[in-house]
């Protein structure tokens, strides 16, 4: 990111915009690709360009400045919102052929995989073709091997592409292979081409260790699913997970929104440490992931996920050779408002890139990280789940309208269920269930009304906090074990490396649970902490209502304390809920004295720990989607 400029309504915008990061040295001999991006806000109507700056341009940087300066060289019109300007810069060589080289010996029986494709950024209607070709060179003969041109013009273009390339006819040999890019038209808008994860392997050699699939169920609460004494058969499959692997019957969550959570089980650390806490910031930049981990130990890493909050450029794409956000456009909303858009996100979408990736994978570990929204607002029943559960006289809220949105959120989790199913048979049809560990969870749960409030992000109470954690993997996980201590999201990310045998990231919130597999389920009593810091959150199916978070939830064995901490306005009292007397958590205890002090000294520490984030832009195309999820107006 070079610079990311607000103007006021009415604000003169500069002709030209300096360039502050960006040092001298890069711009000698070179061009500097610019991204530029303007938002009207509120409405984020974006007018995206691509425009190249040349070094002996007459007017593009100006050389006489230390800070280069770059045109604006398209006109921004009349405005009457805030405007917000951004340029992304790419240096560029002068040459339009790019070489890399890499010299190797190869094994037995040889193969090279590797990606390519053209940048998001630079996907405009008139962007240039780029050429990209493989070769060998053995001795002083050179050997084609791949030869393809993509065009970021065409729709089919872009995306991310993968090759596999058998090389046995060079078994033994020492060999050159040489990646080549080459832009195929000067007329266009300069592209962004990209090479992913080249490498060389022996194709008989089958690497042992397991491959690893965390699933993860957006805003499934426990108490939904028969597994955790649920009424209803919402999810059979995951009741079968349950009964052949070990269930955490008192999980919960980092935070009752989506972003904070999962970058907890991605990094094992609170929000406050790793710096995503409403959503829209990017992670602390020397927070480490766990895909980076696996990567970093050979293994494949992909992830399939419906978008929203997940977004790459906040961090959650660190670490993924192949990263898939899902942008399928939204379906009509039936029998209910048009007020009350339908959710862009399928999950059978979603889990049918999955299949297919599991499906045409080449003998070496992978970790995938698979992420629904489908079970999130708005509810929809499509067929063949419309009339599930309908007549069963299942109690469930008195409003005739909650009653309807909780059904509906029930056929949602058979959706994702039937899914899961599939994939499993995936597994299984290649050989691979016996040698993956599956771990299936939310980020948060869900309120109905429980407490005041519905969906999730306004308060910290069991029905938002508890989540499903099933880990489940023959030979190395007990079936049907079931721990009833208290664990955390955290613990995810510290317990799958511990698993593998890999080294832990390090100063993490999170522990392994490795022992507790084989003490039959003891773990240490310990204090875990949740907070909500969502500003607002929906009273009922059609209105929002102020909230005041941030509230913090400390949650131990059998007791939880919720701690009021607001930026301003009133502060409430500290509450405590007895959780084996009172598990709905109806009858609060006032806190005083000494156990006050000691509550209010451990969120102290907590909040202690805050780093500092930036929050990017939103993009329109993740605005759209976030609307569409409830996430703003």
């Amino acid at each position: 990111m070079l610079f990311t400029e607000s103007f006021a309504p009415g604000a003169r915008i500069p002709s030209f915009v300096g360039l502050p990061n960006v040092e001298k040295p890069l711009m000698d001999g070179r061009r500097l690709l610019l991204n530029i991006r303007v938002w009207n806000h509120p409405d984020h109507v974006a007018l995206a360009g691509v425009r190249v700056a040349q070094h002996s341009g007459a007017a593009a940087i100006d050389t006489s400045e230390k800070t280069p300066r770059v045109q604006l060289d398209f006109d921004l019109g009349a405005f009457e919102r805030k405007i917000q300007v951004q340029a992304i810069g790419f240096p560029l060589a002068d040459d339009p052929t790019t070489v890399h080289r890499f010299r190797l010996t190869l094994p037995a029986t040889p193969v090279v995989e590797f990606g390519y494709g053209i940048r998001e950024e630079s996907w405009q209607s008139d962007a240039e073709r780029t050429r990209f070709r493989v070769e060998l060179e053995n001795g002083s003969s050179s050997t084609l091997l791949f030869d393809r041109s993509v065009d970021p013009t065409r729709p089919e273009d872009r995306r991310w592409f993968d090759e596999r390339i058998d090389l046995l006819r060079w078994a033994g040999e020492s060999v050159t292979l040489i990646f080549t890019t080459t832009r195929e038209q000067e007329a266009g808008r300069h592209s962004l081409p990209a090479w992913s994860d080249p490498i060389v392997y022996d194709a008989e050699i089958v690497d042992p260790r397991p491959n690893v699939i965390v699933v993860s169920i957006d805003t499934l609460r426990a108490r939904n699913l028969r597994a955790y004494g649920y009424e209803r058969d919402t999810a059979p499959f995951v009741d079968f997970l349950a009964e052949t692997g070990t269930l955490f019957e008192d999980a919960i969550t980092t935070s009752v929104t989506t972003a904070p959570s999962h970058m907890s089980l991605f990094t094992g650390l609170y929000p406050v440490r790793h710096g995503i806490r409403r959503g829209s910031e990017a992670k602390h930049a020397s927070t480490r992931t766990l895909a980076e981990a696996f990567r970093a130990a050979d293994y494949q890493t992909v992830a399939f996920t419906e978008n929203g909050y997940l977004v790459r450029s906040r961090g959650f794409g660190d670490g993924f050779s192949e990263y898939t956000e899902n942008r399928a456009a939204p379906i009509e909303p039936q029998g209910r408002s048009a007020a009350y858009p339908a959710a862009p996100t399928d999950a059978r979408v979603t889990f049918s890139q999955a299949r297919d990736w599991i499906a045409a994978n080449r003998r070496r570990p992978f970790f995938a990280f698979i992420h629904t929204y489908e079970v999130h607002t708005p509810y929809r029943a499509r067929a063949p789940y419309a009339s599930m559960f309908a007549g069963d006289a299942y109690p469930g809220p008195e409003d005739p309208d909650i009653r309807v949105e909780r059904d509906n959120y029930d056929r949602e989790i058979r959706v994702v269920d039937d899914e899961l199913r599939a994939l499993f048979a995936t597994l299984e049809a290649r050989g691979l269930d016996q040698n993956t560990i599956v771990v299936v969870l939310a980020d948060h749960g869900e309120e109905f009304q429980e407490h005041g409030l519905l969906q999730h992000g306004g308060n910290v109470y069991d029905e938002t906090l508890r989540i499903p954690l099933i880990f489940w993997s023959p030979g190395r996980i007990p079936a049907g074990l079931r721990i009833s201590t208290p664990v955390s999201l955290i613990d995810v990310a510290p317990t799958l490396l511990d698993l593998i045998g890999l080294p832990p990231l390090t100063a993490l919130d999170g522990e392994s649970l490795r022992d507790t597999f084989s003490s039959g389920g003891s773990v240490e009593h310990r204090q875990l902490f949740a907070e909500a810091v969502s500003p607002r959150r929906w009273v009922d199916i059609w209105r929002f209502e102020d909230w005041n978070p941030p509230l913090i939830a400390l949650r131990s064995s059998g007791s939880k304390f919720i701690v009021h901490r607001p930026s301003h306005g009133e502060r409430q009292p500290t509450r405590r809920f007895d959780l084996v007397r009172d598990p709905l958590e109806q009858q609060p205890i006032p806190v005083v004295g000494a156990q006050l002090a000691r509550v209010e000294a451990l969120v102290d520490g907590y909040l202690a720990q805050a780093v500092s984030t930036t929050a990017p832009p939103v993009s329109p195309d993740v605005k759209d989607r976030l609307r569409a999820l409830g996430y703003a107006e």
